[in-house]
């Protein structure tokens, strides 16, 4: 009976994989490669499981390349037979860009063709994908040609280092993660996150040194992504002009904003880091030098003696900072808000409420300003247009365009995470990456940039949907809806068992966060660290029922987000089951789920109080008191699971700058800015609680 049962078995699959052969909508079904190749065609041979490879053969390529996942064990042979890999440098290959290749699988063997290594790469990272697909749905790669490369030649995302530091090995799996969906770079924001030897107090006590970074860097070129740095100026420069012995370099003596710019010793501490960061990212052909968000420059005594308008002071820094960069062989890099603050025009930049013929009026009347001042512009610089919601805005798109006419570099920043608390919102910003990247692609910019702001510290195990749509759309633009990206990340991230968008808990907590970070305020919001904020009062023991009515649309609203909570739970649950990747961002994802309730279920025991009658307040007090005891636990499991890669709170003695922007993760040393509701409201609580006990038992 057995051996029927099997033989019916394997002639199921036998008729599946003849289906799967000839059909590229299953194809596509069952293997969801990311980011989608350019071309696919299904050939008319035999296929390959994951498990008949059985060697590498190198042809014309000198050294073997990194060879990641299942591919990684491989030994060298000479000859190609059944079960090889044969990787071929082809000079004479003709394809767009030197990133691409052609993989083709063919009577159990494999072929990678590329003109350069990094196509080889990108091909070996194809086929794992297909590989990992054959081993986690027992199918059979068909028998295929893929042709592919990508449409934007400078793929980079950006790592802000600025609130907090995660273990070493956990930047090295960023790395290994990035590249297998074929991002080529990285722009670091180092901040104090750096140890300077130049100028060691901008370094934070625990930063990383240079060699540390130096290795990392030369581990991420091995897999084809470039490291450069980024060190704020001339504004943004308060984890420098806040220590004492760099106060003479601010341009306003009151605040660690900005840099004095005609001050001869703000370049010289600059340029020091500068030096320091170059070498800490050797292969990198950029330096971002920042720039971005300035305010209101000219206070120094040397500004206002030399008359330079605010435009003059801005590109005269800018100048000095590009010189510097292109005489150590970098290309400098600056966000570009500045330029239309300036002429009147950064509003229509990224406001959509101007309207089209409002836009360009502004444009009319305001751009004549900005070209008289165009031979104060710095050539040599990439002037780097960001915006993180609707890239396609006409004065968006102006800006681009009057940087091609004026024949300057220009390229674009789109945002997986923004100023979100807890986890990047509007679908991991989906539409405004999607829109960055055709942008990008449609204007032949020289390259995009995925910023993740730290502002507000989310764990990056939040962030990686956003940045697979950015692989997604930065290396085949397609317009492939939310929903059908998002499937494919779900197949590649975590596992093909949950593709399907019943499977999807991300879009649920992205909704459901809302109501956490305002549910014990009557004004404020936790997108900030704000020092003066309102909380919601306890109920009243002399008025019963008066809380109640008082927030009604509230505990409403807390009713709904518990029932949303076991939801998400259960989902979430669901995926751990069946994930074979990943595992760890869906613990990080529980651990925001079950903090995101916590408001919800306290305002709702809140309430049983308020309603019950006399001789049950006591027991009303008793649940409300243990739901508070309780936090204690949950922030612990938090903290623990967050812990396993980020390096929790700074070190003792680290002085805060003077937060500027209110950021939300610069409010404390220790990890109190992410309690910064709860705990206030369980202190408020169980003041509140006290007299009540007193009464009740």
């Amino acid at each position: 009976m057995m051996k029927t049962v099997n033989a019916v078995c394997v002639l199921t699959f036998l008729i599946s994989l003849k289906s799967l052969a000839g059909d590229i909508n299953d194809f596509n079904r069952h293997f969801r490669i990311l980011p989608q190749p350019q071309k696919i065609e299904l050939l008319k041979a035999k296929g390959l499981l994951y498990s008949d490879l059985r060697s590498v053969a190198l042809i014309n390529t000198g050294e073997k390349p990194v060879m990641t996942g299942m591919l990684e064990a491989l030994p060298l042979t000479k000859i190609a037979s059944a079960g090889t890999i044969s990787l071929i440098i082809q000079s004479n290959l003709s394809l767009p860009s030197p990133e691409g290749y052609v993989l083709e699988i063919n009577g159990k063997q494999v072929t990678i063709k590329a003109s350069q290594q990094a196509g080889l790469f990108y091909g070996i990272q194809t086929l794992n994908q297909l590989l990992e697909d054959s081993h986690d749905q027992q199918l059979e790669i068909p028998s295929c040609k893929i042709t592919d490369y990508p449409e934007i030649p400078y793929r980079a995302i950006h790592l802000d280092l600025k609130h907090h530091l995660d273990a070493g090995r956990y930047y090295y799996d960023m790395v290994d993660r990035l590249a297998a969906v074929k991002i080529n770079a990285i722009i670091v924001e180092f901040e104090d996150k750096l140890r300077y030897r130049k100028a060691p107090v901008v370094g934070a006590p625990n930063a990383i040194s240079i060699e540390e970074f130096a290795a990392l860097s030369n581990y991420a070129s091995d897999r084809f992504i470039e490291i450069s740095p980024l060190v704020q100026g001339l504004g943004h420069a308060s984890f420098i002009l806040k220590h004492e012995e760099y106060k003479k370099l601010r341009d306003d003596s009151t605040s660690d904003w900005v840099f004095d710019p005609l001050n001869p010793a703000t370049y010289d501490l600059q340029f020091s880091l500068y030096e320091d960061a170059i070498a800490a990212t050797p292969n990198g052909r950029y330096l971002h030098v920042g720039g971005d968000e300035v305010g209101a420059l000219g206070k120094s005594e040397l500004s206002k003696k030399s008359g330079m308008k605010p435009i003059e002071l801005q590109m005269h820094w800018l100048k000095e900072v590009s010189d510097f960069a292109e005489s150590h062989h970098r290309i400098p890099i600056f966000w570009d808000d500045m330029v239309f603050k300036l002429a009147g025009l950064y509003e229509t930049t990224y406001d959509s409420s101007i309207k089209e013929p409002q836009v360009k009026e502004l444009w009319e009347k305001n751009q004549g300003f900005l070209n008289e001042k165009i031979p104060i512009f710095p050539k040599n610089c990439v002037y780097m247009r960001w915006n993180y919601d609707d890239a396609k805005l006409p004065g968006n798109r102006n800006a681009l365009d009057w940087y091609k006419k004026n024949g300057l570099h220009a390229m674009a920043a789109t945002a997986a995470q923004t100023m979100w608390p807890m986890l990047p919102r509007n679908r991991s910003n989906f539409q405004a990456i999607k829109d960055f990247c055709q942008l990008t692609s449609e204007k032949k910019l020289d390259g995009i940039l995925c910023t993740v702001w730290d502002d507000c510290s989310v764990h990056l195990e939040t962030v990686w949907r956003g940045l697979y749509d950015f692989a997604l759309f930065s290396w085949n633009y397609e317009d492939i809806p939310v929903e059908k990206a998002h499937e494919t990340f779900r197949h590649r991230f975590y596992a093909p068992g949950l593709a399907a968008a019943t499977n999807d808990f991300q879009d649920l907590l992205e909704d459901a966060l809302p109501f956490w970070e305002t549910a014990f305020l009557r004004e404020g919001d936790r997108n900030n660290y704000h020092k003066d904020f309102k909380l919601i009062e306890t109920p009243d023991p002399q008025t019963p029922g008066n809380w109640n009515s008082k927030y009604k649309a509230k505990l409403e609203l807390a009713a709904k987000a518990v029932k949303e909570y076991e939801v998400i739970n259960n989902k979430i649950k669901n995926a751990m089951q069946l994930a074979r990747r990943n595992d760890y961002a869906l613990s990080v994802m529980s651990q925001v789920n079950e903090l995101q309730v916590y408001p919800a279920k306290l305002l709702l025991l809140l309430q049983v109080y308020d309603k019950a009658p006399v001789k049950n307040k006591a027991k009303a007090i008793q649940q409300i008191e243990d739901y508070t005891d309780s936090f204690k636990k949950l922030r612990a499991q938090f903290e623990k699971t967050y812990a396993q890669t980020r390096i929790m709170g700074n070190p003792e003695g680290y002085q805060l700058d003077s937060n500027f922007h209110e950021h939300l993760a610069n409010g404390t040393n220790n990890t109190d800015w992410m309690f910064m509701y709860e705990m206030p409201v369980n202190k408020q609580v169980d003041e509140w609680l006290a007299p009540q006990k007193a009464k009740a038992f």
